[in-house]
């Protein structure tokens, strides 16, 4: 009689946890002594806040049921992966703890699960929750993973994403950014005439600065919305690497008083957040509808709805008849400079 994966288990262990770092998100490796898997859920105030939405089966530690068992009612269990899916169907050894981590995705809805140097399962940064993961350990694409050789988008980002958090680790990035960026704005945009540090407690770190034109034209601008790419491009776009990283830019509008701009600024720090609490993008052409920031405009009150396109700097800066600023590259990246208008 072919063995079954309904067989007796321990309760499933935590192996590895870790949190992104904006608290949003936490993934695990747990396993019951049968197989590993690799999870990462949604979390409220540190708490998982629901049920794994995005997993994948990492291997089995037990010999391979010639089939799947029927869906087991037992939360408890985590099913061993049938034979015909699995690269070593006799099943592996446990985890090497000690040389296997977790290494998150910049967007931080998704991450990796490495043991030295060997990619062993991807969650990708998606916010898919109908298909698993990619895991090394799967031979066919099944309900539980997706062969990782058919990844040639997340695996690439194996070397430079340790190196990316080693930089959070080591030194501030912000403070790097900031110095890059800010000539460039000084010299396309105009006089740099207030700075808010709106966000300081939060990561990664936002600055929104107000700029005064030649033609005491008056803009804010973000700092540090750059620091991570957003999520969800890849979906929208062919060349989506070119549009990952973005900071976004506001036109004040003429007779803003003080309390208004400083509105306007922490207004304009929350809509930089938005992609990754949204698990959305900003690209240009979009349309954006939000509420109206306090004193934002004359025409709209606190708590109305507005209706924003989302605009390229080079339309943006036609439309204004001024020069075009381009931002310094970011990680080898372009930095997109998108207007809300």
């Amino acid at each position: 009689m072919p063995h079954s994966s309904q067989i007796v288990s321990d309760p499933p262990e935590t192996l590895l946890w870790a949190q992104y770092p904006d608290g949003r998100y936490g993934a695990v490796v747990q396993s019951d002594g049968q197989a590993v898997y690799f999870a990462i859920q949604k979390l409220s105030g540190g708490e998982p806040a629901e049920l794994p939405s995005r997993w994948a089966w990492v291997r089995n530690l037990r010999p391979a049921p010639l089939m799947f068992a029927e869906p087991s009612t037992d939360a408890s269990r985590l099913p061993l992966v049938a034979e015909s899916y699995c690269v070593h169907p006799k099943g592996l050894p446990a985890l090497d703890l000690e040389r296997t981590r977790i290494v998150w995705f910049e967007q931080g809805i998704g991450a990796m699960l490495l043991e030295g140097d060997q990619v062993l399962a991807i969650i990708p940064p998606q916010a898919n929750h109908e298909l698993p993961g990619f895991s090394a350990e799967c031979r066919v694409a099944c309900a539980f993973a997706v062969p990782l050789d058919d990844d040639d988008l997340y695996s690439p980002l194996m070397r430079s994403l340790p190196h990316f958090w080693s930089e959070w680790a080591t030194s501030n990035p912000f403070t790097t950014w900031h110095a890059a960026a800010m000539p460039s704005i000084l010299q396309d945009l105009g006089q740099v005439t207030q700075e808010f540090a709106l966000t300081s407690d939060a990561w990664p770190p936002l600055r929104v600065v107000e700029v005064t034109g030649p033609r005491e034209d008056r803009y804010l601008i973000t700092i540090g919305m750059a620091l991570r790419c957003q999520p969800m491009v890849e979906r929208e776009l062919l060349n989506f690497t070119d549009h990952q990283r973005l900071e976004l830019a506001v036109p004040i509008p003429l007779g803003t008083l003080a309390e208004g701009i400083e509105a306007m600024a922490g207004w304009l720090a929350g809509l930089a957040r938005y992609p990754w609490y949204h698990e959305t993008c900003f690209l240009p052409t979009q349309k954006l509808s939000t509420l109206a920031p306090r004193t934002a405009s004359p025409v709209a009150e606190l708590g109305s709805k507005m209706e924003l396109n989302l605009t390229a700097e080079s339309q943006a800066a036609a439309i204004a008849g001024r020069k075009a600023c381009v931002l310094p590259n970011y990680r080898q990246q372009t930095v997109n400079l998108i207007w809300l208008l």
